[in-house]
């Protein structure tokens, strides 16, 4: 990741100085599809990159607002704001067999949702000469890096009705000695990506993205590392019996799919919950439609006009005259 930043900064420094254009910029509204890449849901088969490890019924749109400046013909800088959700559900795996290594997952039975809200700003390279609104540089294909920042909740669909999961500290988040520190709500992000952008009149443009998220937490789907003990969550939250039983429920949901507890050593205080090795993504598919500002449409007035020789025109009969087609 960053070589690519270094490559795509490098590569902005090293542009041949260029007039900066007149007002060239837009602002733009987008729509597409969200992928959430975390622990919990994904696709039957584990160990698949990228696309092939998602849950196609999970995926949610993304709406965006961007504003756009191009600086020269092969720079340009945006800010952009985005909203969206993701969601995993361990119920929609479907294990081929006791132990298979999807089953573990499915044995798990842990659910969450959240929305996301996303302000970032990006640089864009272009690899052609790409001016907004012209007819003579029209296409503009790019890649685009930027830094951001976004803002998520994870809850869990409980009894039917939905409970937010970070103040129950599912993973001992903050308990004395877990050596787990608690998650903030608030992460940095760093959106890396392509796109081509299309000027279909002077007035509008037209252009498709992808983007990725690189971010720094595991916990957009409040799974990380290990199971907590039940004893652990009565210590922690010893003035709330109540919240500690909820936070213990939530935290290991195995028993809802095995009560007799025949499997349960899988899930016991400990184990496996999550892997916190890869930290979750998430990423943007966008089509997105832009209106060019500071355009001016001023036909000259002699722009239709032809001249033709001879004749009279007034008291001079050596006048040129001028007739409109």
């Amino acid at each position: 990741m960053k070589h690519y930043i270094t490559i795509i900064i490098a590569s902005a420094l090293l542009i041949p100085s260029q007039p900066l254009l007149a007002q060239k910029s837009d602002l733009g509204i987008g729509i597409g599809p969200t992928f959430f890449f975390g622990d919990l849901g994904g696709a039957n088969a584990i160990g698949r990159p990228l696309f092939f490890d998602l849950e196609r019924s999970l995926i949610r749109p993304v709406f965006m607002g961007t504003y756009h400046y191009q600086i020269t013909k092969k720079f340009a800088f945006r800010l952009q704001g985005a909203y969206t959700q993701v969601a995993g559900d361990d119920k929609l795996i479907q294990p081929r067999a006791v132990f298979s290594p999807e089953w573990y997952r499915w044995y798990r039975n842990l659910n969450f949702h959240s929305q996301i809200w996303e302000i970032s700003a990006q640089a864009e390279l272009y690899l052609v000469h790409y001016e907004p609104g012209s007819m003579n540089w029209r296409w503009g294909p790019y890649i685009f890096v930027g830094v951001g920042m976004f803002h998520f909740n994870p809850k869990a669909e409980y009894n039917g009705t939905n409970v937010d999961l970070r103040p129950l500290h599912t993973e001992g988040e903050g308990f004395p000695g877990s050596g787990v520190k608690e998650y903030s709500l608030y992460q940095p992000c760093i959106p890396i990506g392509a796109g081509i952008r299309y000027n279909v009149t002077s007035d509008f443009t037209i252009g498709f993205e992808y983007g990725d998220r690189k971010c720094f937490t595991d916990y957009i789907d409040d799974v990380s590392s290990k199971y907590v003990s039940q004893a652990d969550f009565n210590s922690y939250f010893a003035n709330d019996p109540s919240k500690a039983a909820l936070a213990y429920d939530i935290s290991r949901r195995s028993d809802e799919l095995d009560p007799d507890g025949v499997y349960g050593y899988v899930t016991a205080p400990g184990e496996q919950r999550g892997q916190t090795n890869n930290k979750d993504h998430f990423s943007f598919m966008q089509f997105s439609f832009n209106y060019v500002m500071g355009n001016t449409h001023v036909r000259p007035k002699n722009e239709l006009k032809c001249m033709k020789w001879g004749g009279s025109a007034g008291s001079n009969p050596g006048a040129k005259k001028y007739h409109k087609y």
